[in-house]
């Protein structure tokens, strides 16, 4: 597995490194990071690790070509290695954005539904994903193109006692306790009039896509997904600040799901404050608000706040689960194309303490 991680992440640097536009008139220049990514969060633990990134040279600061991703070893005896290449070629008429991603990942199942239980079973997950999305610009910002992407992933189960495994068994299923493998084909459409991926001034950001798995078709199961993703960033009148706004919709539907592809609420990126997993279903509605501000040379500063829930397609109602989190947070910018290291810390409505976050990348 190892020795397939390394091979398809240097064949996505080369790859990249032969495609990515190469200009005369640089805006950007090329630039790599190789940092200790020693980070807290509620699902890990303490995690010691690395982030890394590599961008190159661009003449537009709209359309940067980049490699970056992370590598980390949790207190908590897991292993993550995450890679994400977005690459632009052809003149940046082509897009390609992929992701591939590696997980060794002892966890705990609460449940399924957006209310708490008194369910906390520890269990380990190994998993290999890869997704792949080339684009090509029809028109100004307006990018088509496929959503391929396959995962496998193998549970093992330690249940605190045979009681409990029958009754999360009888009252969730199995789906997801046994091996299963997922692949999916669809399509996507982006537009997207950012001035910049990394840290936006102003512009707008609208993705959706769609997938297929048939079951017999390299698939356990027949799943459909869809996913629309609208961001919006709105330069105030003052230097740099920046309101930023994101609607996020998930979804997932069949007889079957696994309950680890169930959209979930709380993590780094989307209603931070909350514990990533702990609450699961197959459809998320969620927004989050930032209010972006300088506070000297590289650093500055967040305010944000975030609502949503996930619910059961099958018996949607808005109820008083409705989950909200806010929270401060710090950047510091890395490089030219405008890349932050990124601390914050967020709580939410529920009563839990301030939950903390590292990362190399804007939430959204």
């Amino acid at each position: 597995m190892l020795v397939r991680l390394i091979f398809c992440s240097l064949f996505l640097f080369f790859f990249g490194k032969i495609f990515a536009e190469q200009s005369d008139t640089i805006v950007s220049r090329r630039s790599i990071f190789v940092i200790p990514n020693a980070s807290y969060q509620p699902e890990t633990s303490w995690a010691p690790g690395i982030a890394y990134g590599f961008y190159f040279p661009s003449s537009d600061i709209s359309r940067i070509s980049s490699i970056s991703g992370s590598a980390v070893y949790t207190f908590r005896r897991q292993f993550i290695f995450n890679t994400t290449p977005r690459l632009f070629f052809a003149d940046n008429k082509w897009y390609l954005f992929s992701n591939l991603h590696f997980s060794d990942f002892p966890d705990y199942f609460f449940g399924i539904g957006n209310e708490k239980t008194n369910i906390e079973e520890p269990f380990t997950t190994r998993s290999f994903a890869v997704l792949l999305q080339p684009q090509y610009e029809i028109r100004e910002n307006l990018f088509v193109g496929a959503n391929f992407s396959a995962r496998t992933e193998r549970a093992r189960t330690n249940f605190s006692s045979a009681e409990m495994e029958q009754h999360i068994f009888d009252t969730f299923g199995t789906t997801g306790w046994t091996p299963y493998h997922k692949t999916s084909l669809g399509g996507v459409a982006m537009f997207d009039s950012r001035d910049n991926f990394f840290y936006p001034f102003r512009g707008t950001f609208l993705k959706t896509a769609f997938g297929l798995s048939r079951a017999g078709w390299a698939s356990t199961y027949s799943l459909q997904t869809f996913e629309l993703d609208f961001r919006k960033y709105v330069p105030m009148p003052f230097n740099e600040h920046i309101f930023a706004f994101q609607f996020k919709f998930d979804g997932i539907f069949g007889d079957e799901i696994p309950f680890q592809l169930l959209p979930t609420v709380g993590g780094a990126d989307l209603l931070r404050g909350f514990r990533q997993g702990q609450y699961r279903e197959n459809v998320l509605l969620a927004t989050q608000a930032e209010y972006r501000f300088p506070i000297y040379r590289r650093l500055k500063a967040s305010v944000f706040g975030a609502m949503g829930d996930v619910y059961n397609s099958r018996n949607f109602q808005l109820n008083n689960t409705m989950k909200f989190a806010y929270g401060v947070g710090l950047r510091y910018r890395l490089n030219d194309a405008r890349v932050h290291l990124r601390v914050d810390v967020a709580r939410n409505n529920f009563g839990d303490g301030w939950q903390f976050y590292i990362r190399a990348t804007e939430a959204f």
